[in-house]
């Protein structure tokens, strides 16, 4: 179905509640504003009161309110009357005011600490009003149960809720009864701030959150939902705004998202449960908000094992530089799972740091599973972005390639790098332009063998996912052997045509450019072209690199020498381009490292230039360096017999440079992640990831 025919069938399963026009004001029950007792028991009276009366809705006026955790009851609205009405719930004795109750923890069903304000199998409920509810999340509360790997070289901290994270992952993966699953004291599973679960007819209107223990709003299971005009504001791990899980008719809009996660969220359950349950998150109309700040500001999934479906976003303004994602798919091949039948439109992206939009199947677990995720019919039209490593980034599992994409009526300017198409399958690409040049074209363009004169090279490029046919075109700068020249003022010469060039006798360097049947033309980088002589002298993975501009001829570092990060920068210059710069003078080498994100920053310990480098460090150069930055690094450990020995803060990294072949296991199946580095190992790891990036 087209976008208005979609927007249609959401809107016809859309309710508001029924909620009788009686009025229940707190101060009626004793409740005081401004006393600083902590008046939970009060408040809850007025609820019960007012649903065991046939419901009406329980007013809080202007004042500051302490409470513990709130149960919503059928046919209740709680409504902040005034922008000075604050409820406060306490972030002190968790145990006495936060009971345990069954709740959905990360799309996991399990009993846990009480979500703030919670309902389960009502209808008819509601929060409104113009005041604000703040969580009492802070660095000292709430947020220093968890240690979020955020960043590639995140320290390596104690992490209180992963011992529990993980085993409510074991108990989901061999299907432990719900009823078996029982965290709360003694535990560190923060809960949700708002979560009705198996609701019906729910509304959520004009209420600020703020200081959220974990995520914002988690409606679960639930039918008719609508999130209207509220502003969800808080900056602590796993912070998101808003994520229907496994929902039913759902309306958000005119929110305004700041976020310390994704923004919205759509989810399905997760693993084992998520596809037994098979309840998919679907139609869902996300329009006209504001994405101030988060990891995406419209994400589809992790959590999406039973699928999503049936989802428009149209209308939608993402106004910050500190957003990493505009559209954001997630899933892996435990989490399977599908997202189909999507549309994004009439958007503006003024500022993104990693993607306007981004897909990717490698999140957290990446390959390690058999569950295999889906992405199919999504369409993305009249969208106008600025900024970001990428336009386009979108990648699938060659065994599931994303299949019914439209691309259409979209421009992004001001990227690093145009798009990643991996594993397209029959793509629409229309009216397409990035930093100014149309789509599709050829990209990715590089020359594949050891460049040697005399010697065969082949030339290599991808088009947009899809199917093209391209011409190829060979230059080469001609000189003596060992004559010196700048590439840039050389003398370019044609020398050849076609998928295959033999380089002659008298050549230095050569590139090759690919053009498709629109004229549309793309250029690899220079290589360098060795004689005979100099090929002879240098090992087979040397050769490349140098080749590659990675390299001297005749470098002494031995091989079996541990590699320092001042050798290592040197080797990984190609990989950071454009060279950065500073007041127009190129910084040295260790420095673009540090900038790009290779190494760790001064005061994290990771730029000594002559320190040696471990393989759990290596696995994290690596994956920021070959191009493909998946930003935040998780804590995913690598399947491997050594796996206890992996930092967490290097698991996702390691699993990750195992998972696109940069490193390897040993024949025990073990990482080694404490062992050094040699010379020797750097110059295969970086020609894999040096061949990954297409240079």
């Amino acid at each position: 179905m087209d976008r208005y025919q979609l927007r249609e069938a959401i809107l016809e399963r859309i309710w508001r509640p029924r909620i009788p026009d009686v009025a229940y004001p707190v101060p009626a029950f004793g409740v005081v504003p401004d006393s600083g007792r902590i008046q939970t028991e009060l408040l809850q009276k007025a609820i019960d009161t007012a649903s065991e009366n046939g419901g009406g809705r329980v007013v809080v006026p202007a004042g500051h309110y302490r409470t513990g955790a709130l149960r919503l009851k059928s046919g209740v609205e709680l409504h902040l009357a005034s922008e000075d009405t604050v409820l406060t719930f306490v972030n002190e004795e968790v145990e006495a005011h936060y009971p345990v109750v069954f709740s959905h923890w990360e799309a996991t069903p399990c009993y846990n600490f009480s979500p703030l304000l919670y309902a389960c199998d009502a209808q008819d409920i509601a929060l409104t009003g113009k005041g604000i509810l703040d969580g009492g999340a802070d660095a000292t509360h709430w947020w220093d149960w968890h240690h979020q790997v955020e960043e590639a070289w995140s320290a390596d901290k104690k992490d209180r809720q992963l011992e529990d994270r993980r085993a409510l992952r074991r108990m989901n993966e061999e299907g432990v009864p719900v009823e078996e699953r029982v965290f709360g004291p003694g535990h560190f599973l923060r809960p949700p701030f708002i979560q009705p679960i198996r609701c019906k007819r729910v509304l959520l209107k004009g209420v600020t959150l703020k200081n959220s223990p974990m995520w914002q709003l988690n409606p679960v299971l639930c039918e008719s939902l609508t999130v209207e005009g509220m502003t969800l504001s808080s900056h602590g791990a796993n912070n998101d705004g808003c994520d229907p899980e496994s929902c039913s008719g759902v309306r958000i809009a005119g929110c305004r998202f700041d976020t310390g996660d994704d923004c919205i969220s759509l989810k399905s359950g997760r693993d084992r449960d998520g596809r037994e349950d098979d309840r998919p998150c679907e139609y869902v109309l996300i329009e006209g908000n504001e994405f101030a700040d988060g990891h995406g500001g419209i994400a589809l999934g992790s959590e999406m094992s039973g699928g999503i479906r049936f989802v428009l976003a149209e209308k939608n303004r993402f106004s910050s530089r500190h957003l990493t994602y505009a559209l954001r798919l997630k899933s892996n091949a435990r989490r399977g799972g599908r997202v189909e039948d999507i549309i994004l439109a009439d958007s503006v992206m003024e500022h993104v740091q990693g993607a306007a939009i981004h897909g990717t199947m490698l999140y957290e677990d990446g390959r390690s599973g058999e569950d295999l995720p889906v992405f199919r019919n999504i369409t993305i039209e009249k969208i106008r972005a600025r900024g970001g490593d990428y336009g386009i980034f979108l990648e699938a599992f060659e065994e599931v390639p994303i299949t019914g994409l439209v691309l259409r009526d979209i421009r992004i300017d001001g990227v690093d790098q145009a798009m990643r198409s991996m594993n397209w399958e029959d793509p629409v690409v229309e009216d397409v332009q990035i930093n100014g040049k149309p789509f599709p074209r050829p990209g990715k363009v590089r020359i594949l063998g050891v460049p040697v004169e005399g010697h065969a090279v082949q030339a290599c490029a991808e088009y947009c996912g899809g199917e093209g046919e391209l011409y190829f075109t060979w230059e080469v700068v001609r000189g003596e052997t060992g004559e010196q020249k700048s590439l840039e003022k050389a003398d370019w010469i044609k020398a050849g045509e076609g998928e295959h060039f033999i380089l002659p006798k008298d050549c230095l360097a050569v590139r090759v450019t690919a053009l498709d049947q629109k004229g549309e033309r793309e250029s690899s980088r220079s290589y360098r072209v060795l004689s005979r002589k100099e090929a002879a002298k240098e090992a087979e993975g040397r050769k490349r690199l140098i080749c590659r501009g990675m390299l001297e001829v005749g470098d002494p570092a031995p091989d079996r020498s541990f590699i320092t990060r001042a050798k290592l920068a040197q080797m990984l210059l190609p990989l950071a381009e454009p060279i950065l710069k500073r007041d127009g003078e190129a910084l040295l080498a260790m420095d673009v490292a540090v900038a790009c994100g290779f190494f760790a920053k001064e005061e994290d310990g990771g730029c000594q230039p002559e320190g040696t480098v471990t393989r759990q460090e290596m696995a994290t150069v690596a994956m920021q360096a070959c191009g493909v930055n998946y930003r935040n690094a998780s804590s995913t450990m690598p399947v491997c017999a050594d796996v206890g020995e992996v930092s967490d803060n290097y698991g996702t990294n390691v699993a990750r440079a195992l998972y696109f072949g940069f490193m390897e296991l040993d024949e025990k199946g073990c990482f080694r992640p404490e062992g050094l580095v040699t010379v020797e190992s750097a110059v295969a790891i970086i020609n894999r990831v040096a061949d990954f990036a297409g240079i």
